[in-house]
């Protein structure tokens, strides 16, 4: 019942007029709102329905989105709205729906609402069409075609003011456009595109997404204070569960020194295990004299701050007063082991050898002189370019193994060189400039048709080839300790083979006795305790086979220098006698296999798995050996950690960044560094989106193992250090 209306009973009319009359006046009810049926059909004061009225008073405003679609069927509702079967002008997308969702997909909806359908891609690709659709529709809207659109994406008011609430704003601002913004952000900043992998950044844009209305970013100042101060606390806060299981495996204090931007001389320190490197802090040395006492000074508090009883071993470069530092710290803690960096080590053989054997050093300057040459002047290094798809490398002298990988890409590419050095226009250009041009030009050509050089090449990247192995295997993430001592070995017997038959053959005893000697300045007790618990070295079929050079293998407790080594880490890691005492009888109960090592499943694990594994599922009959064991088997051989942090440094303390002082450069690299640590125990780094996101080539992330790392060159006699710059 309607009050305050009579109800006019309506005359039956014929169907085909009833569709002559929709025709004519151009107007077909879609709508299936109840809003829209009732504004179709709902009475009139004096009697009339709107039709009546349509038909007496003029026609109401049609809906404007029919022109933009093509009805295919109409279905069979009893009401003249209901579900129409219709096919998109635009998109030529075809959909089962109502007038109200053809309005969805030419506008979308509210914040809030769901859609339904599908956007139409065309339109939203159409920028000026949108706006002159959207104009018409809502010109149309306003007048009352359809009450159940009154509050539209396209009629809803907007703020007096003139600003837009954020939900109003993200609803009418596009995927593609959000999108663009984005990109638009991150090329305006220099900012890698693999960002989008790291999960940080999209927890970011879903915590803006769900800001409160009329969130602002925090500013500048307060970013790099507060904020800064309190991300740094976060990162220690979400440290601390790992703190405990991180420390109880053992760890090695690794530190290093730089200059940072600003000429300012930094030392850091890294806590470093098997599981992964955890930046401490740095601290500015401006001012101090760099003795071995001082740096001495500086790790025991770095000792003292993780707990010494952690603590197994302190890993720097060989500088003179790193050594004396190392010393220094074995007086205070007996059972902390200075380790030299062997990735330093091993490179300083390369030196030894250029220094020692002239055939090696000419060969590796005339190389360096073909490549100097194409990199400076540019028509020389436009026709290489035009041979070749390899660049020639100009490596600095802040790179390892720098003269195997100079002559390596110079022999890759000798064909490049030769086919270039042989075109008319090479000897057309050649000849111009002046007499010393041309002179250098003609050396550079007789180098490359030298048939004697590139035989030397050849031979020296045969004899270098172990080493650079070994670089590379030193210079990697993971647990080595274990592995070393046995690589070593394995490293003179390859180049014993090589020099067998090559023409240099008579150069082998001084090369071995280059060898020796850094071996004997780099190997520590740790090196042989960690080759000693390698349950791996005890296998029967692995001893049997030959060691590289011919050498028969024999296990570590029948090597004296291995034996000796055992011994006196044993005795300073122990605290009194009876503990030593206790970790020699079950280090034989170990390696003569009694007790469980005796089971069939224990020997074949001991080749198959990781050795710290091994010794956490099997060490239960050696409990306090075992324990030694996970501890020695974590510990690095190099400070690498150390210099790759140096490459976080220089990529936050940049020529663009230079007046950061140093507490802030410190924050901002604990956190970079530690917030990838963290993530690396979550499962999303393993499987999903963010799956090993800081390892991608645009990562700048410096934790990857590097073929090539930053170095500082070491003058063992005084302790200086020189940083060298490309």
């Amino acid at each position: 019942m309607v009050f305050g209306k009579k109800v006019v009973e309506q005359p039956e009319r014929d169907p085909a007029a009833h569709e002559e009359d929709d025709l004519d006046d151009d107007f077909i009810d879609l709508g299936d709102d109840e809003d829209d049926q009732n504004h179709n059909s709902v009475e009139q004061p004096g009697g009339q329905t709107s039709k009546q009225q349509q038909k007496g008073k003029g026609k109401l405003p049609s809906k404007p989105l029919y022109d933009e679609v093509k009805i295919v069927c109409v279905g069979g509702s009893k009401n003249s709205g209901g579900v129409k079967t219709w096919i998109c002008n635009h998109c030529t997308e075809q959909y089962n729906s109502s007038y109200t969702r053809i309005h969805n997909h030419f506008f979308g909806v509210p914040v809030g609402k769901v859609a339904g359908i599908r956007r139409c891609t065309a339109v939203m690709n159409d920028r000026e069409g949108y706006e002159k659709l959207r104009k018409r529709v809502k010109e149309a809207e306003m007048l009352g075609v359809s009450k159940s659109l009154k509050c539209s994406v396209v009629t809803k008011k907007r703020n007096v003011s003139g600003t837009k609430p954020l939900e109003e704003s993200l609803a009418l601002m596009e995927r593609s456009v959000v999108d663009l913004k984005i990109v638009k952000a991150l090329c305006a900043n220099g900012i890698p595109f693999n960002v989008l992998r790291n999960p940080q950044f999209r927890e970011m844009v879903n915590a803006i997404r769900n800001a409160p209305a009329g969130y602002k970013a925090p500013s500048s100042e307060k970013a790099r204070t507060v904020l800064l101060d309190e991300c740094v606390r976060d990162v220690d806060k979400n440290l601390t569960p790992f703190k405990d299981t991180w420390y109880s495996q053992g760890l090695s204090i690794v530190s290093d020194g730089w200059t940072n931007v600003r000429h300012k001389p930094l030392i850091n320190v890294l806590a470093v295990n098997s599981r992964g490197s955890m930046f401490m802090y740095a601290e500015d040395f401006s001012g101090v004299e760099k003795t071995g006492k001082a740096i001495a000074d500086f790790l025991i508090k770095a000792i003292e701050t993780v707990g010494p009883s952690n603590v197994l071993s302190v890993v720097t470069d060989n500088a003179a007063n790193c050594k004396a530092a190392g010393k220094e710290i074995e007086k205070v803690y007996k059972h902390v082991f200075w380790s030299p960096c062997c990735v330093h080590t091993l490179n300083l053989i390369f030196k030894d050898f250029a220094n020692e054997f002239s055939w090696l050093n000419d060969t590796y300057q005339k190389g360096k002189t073909i490549v100097k040459y194409f990199l400076n002047h540019g028509q020389a290094l436009s026709m290489f370019r035009g041979n070749s798809k390899l660049e020639l490398l100009k490596v600095a002298k802040t790179r390892f193994a720098s003269h195997y990988i100079l002559l390596k890409r110079l022999i890759l590419c000798r064909e490049a060189l030769s086919t270039t050095i042989a075109l008319n226009s090479w000897r057309e250009w050649a000849k111009e400039g002046d007499e010393k041009a041309r002179e250098t030009a003609q050396e550079v050509v007789n180098t490359i048709r030298d048939d004697v050089f590139w035989t030397k090449v050849e031979e020296i990247l045969k004899i270098t080839k172990p080493i650079y192995l070994m670089v590379k295997f030193c210079d990697g993430e993971g647990p080595k300790m274990g592995e070393i001592y046995e690589k070593m070995d394995n490293m003179l017997g390859e180049i014993k083979e090589v020099m067998a038959e090559s023409i240099y053959a008579c150069y082998f005893s001084k090369v071995e006795e280059i060898l020796l000697k850094r071996w004997e300045k780099m190997t520590i007790p740790l090196h042989c305790l960690g080759f000693a618990l390698n349950p791996r070295f005890y296998d029967a079929r692995f001893l049997e086979t030959l060691a590289p050079g011919g050498i028969k293998r024999k296990a570590p407790n029948l090597d004296k220098e291995v034996v000796q080594g055992v011994l006196e880490g044993f005795n300073r890691i122990a605290e009194n006698r009876d503990e030593s005492r206790n970790l020699r009888e079950q280090f034989v109960t170990f390696h003569m296999k009694k007790g469980l090592y005796s089971d069939p499943g224990a020997q074949l694990d001991a080749v198959t798995m990781e050795a710290i594994d091994w010794w956490s599922t099997y060490g239960s009959e050696t409990p306090e050996l075992a324990e030694v064991a996970k501890k020695i088997l974590s510990q690095p051989i190099s400070s690498s950690s150390a210099e790759r942090n140096w490459s976080t440094y220089s990529y936050i303390h940049s020529v663009k960044r230079n007046r950061l002082n140093c507490k802030r450069a410190d924050n901002l690299v604990y956190v970079h560094s530690n917030i990838r640590l963290i993530s690396r125990f979550s499962e999303s780094y393993k499987e999903g989106q963010h799956k090993k996101w800081d390892m991608d080539p645009e990562s700048t992330n410096m934790e990857n193992p590097r073929l090539e790392v930053e170095d500082l060159e070491e003058d063992e006699g005084n302790g200086k250090k020189k940083q060298r710059v490309e």
